[in-house]
């Protein structure tokens, strides 16, 4: 089976004021044209379908029009599954309905996880959902985070999968090999939890023949081949600059791997620019662009100056004062970390009170401070 994993198509994103829809647009088509060129038989969309859970109009038009393409003219079977970004019910709205015709859209998470089998591969959607309400589903205590509700959806799975099939899993989260330095994660990817660990250890996968991953931007692997992101289809900040943005194209049965990443090609790229206002001015381009002044004092309107000749202009800094600024809090850090308690609590009630402390005050501070050290002993 030949199989095209995407995800994180986030259509209606927004990136520093522009809309990215009509970028999303022509890069969906065009990936409509490779699935009908290279006789792609299932296509993948492991979450992130929209960047909001209540998407414009013209974002749901532009979905409903990729949807209709590969169905109608490609002819082949789409699954989806909700990322963090979408909105879980509204996503699944139809989806039984839309089973007949082949579209398989899993929004919400359920106690059994749904498996759909194509020509003897059996797919398995696991949309995101945050441990509470899997806690909650499975009404297991234990599930204390992500990785805890991840490891006890895949176990109600494996419990009754055929390992001499063909099994894939389709998932959304933060997927790492031990440590989360073992991944590359970018700024526009919003956070799947808060207070608890997000983080989840790619062994727990170790079962099936392949692991359809979204959220991260970038695509890579997790540990091994089988275990991959395919990242977004487009740039969507300033750390996703150097990027390759890419698909997964797999061809896959018990005797057969083998993953090959399927370059996009956009008419419009993303990049940061460095150089002093007047070496830029100099330049022109239709690219997003993000600059790094590298002038040492500011310039009067630069970023509307820029525009006349980057129109897609994104972000302006100044590199030199912003190292300026991180000298000189590295300094003062140093500076602080010399300095006593004392000395500290001094500052601080200077700063906030306008005022310093008068001879009785620091006598009854320093004894306080005695007797808690005392205390210590």
């Amino acid at each position: 089976m030949r199989i095209l994993h995407t995800a994180d198509w986030h259509i209606g994103k927004i990136v520093n004021e522009f809309s990215m829809l009509e970028d999303q647009k022509a890069v969906l088509h065009a990936l409509v044209d490779k699935v009908k060129e290279l006789e792609v038989d299932v296509l993948i969309m492991a979450g992130d379908l929209y960047d909001r859970a209540i998407p414009p109009k013209e974002a749901v038009t532009l979905a409903n029009s990729i949807f209709n393409r590969l169905i109608k003219e490609a002819g082949i079977p789409v699954l989806v599954i909700a990322g963090n970004h979408d909105s879980n019910e509204r996503l699944e709205y139809g989806a039984e309905l839309l089973a007949g015709s082949q579209l398989f859209i899993e929004g919400t998470v359920k106690k059994d996880v749904r498996k759909v089998t194509i020509d003897n591969v059996n797919f398995y959607l696991l949309p995101f959902a945050d441990h509470v309400t899997i806690r909650q589903l499975f009404e297991d205590k234990e599930i204390r985070d992500l990785k805890d509700a991840t490891r006890k959806q895949v176990e109600s799975i494996t419990s009754e999968m055929n390992l001499d099939e063909v099994n894939v899993l389709i998932a959304h989260g933060y997927i790492v090999n031990g440590v989360k330095e073992s991944v590359e994660a970018s700024d526009s990817e919003r956070p799947l939890s808060i207070g608890t660990a997000e983080y989840v250890d790619v062994n727990i996968f170790d079962d099936f023949d392949y692991v359809a991953l979204g959220h991260l931007h970038k695509a890579q692997k997790v540990k091994s081949e089988n275990v991959r992101y395919s990242g977004s289809p487009l740039k969507y900040s300033k750390s996703e600059v150097r990027h390759k943005k890419q698909f997964a194209l797999l061809d896959i049965d018990k005797d057969t791997f083998n993953v090959e990443m399927i370059e996009i090609k956009t008419e419009r790229d993303m990049k940061v620019l460095k150089g002093t206002f007047n070496e830029l001015m100099a330049d022109e381009s239709e690219d997003y662009i993000f600059f790094e002044l590298e002038d040492n004092n500011y310039v009067m309107d630069a970023m509307n100056q820029l525009r006349r000749r980057y129109p897609y202009a994104m972000g302006l800094e100044y590199t030199a004062q912003k190292e300026r600024k991180e000298s000189s809090k590295k300094t003062k850090q140093e500076a602080l970390e010399k300095k006593g308690l004392l000395e500290l609590f001094d500052d601080f009630y200077s700063e906030y009170k306008q005022t310093s402390l008068d001879s009785n005050q620091k006598k009854a501070i320093n004894k306080t401070w005695e007797d808690a050290l005392k205390g210590e002993k």
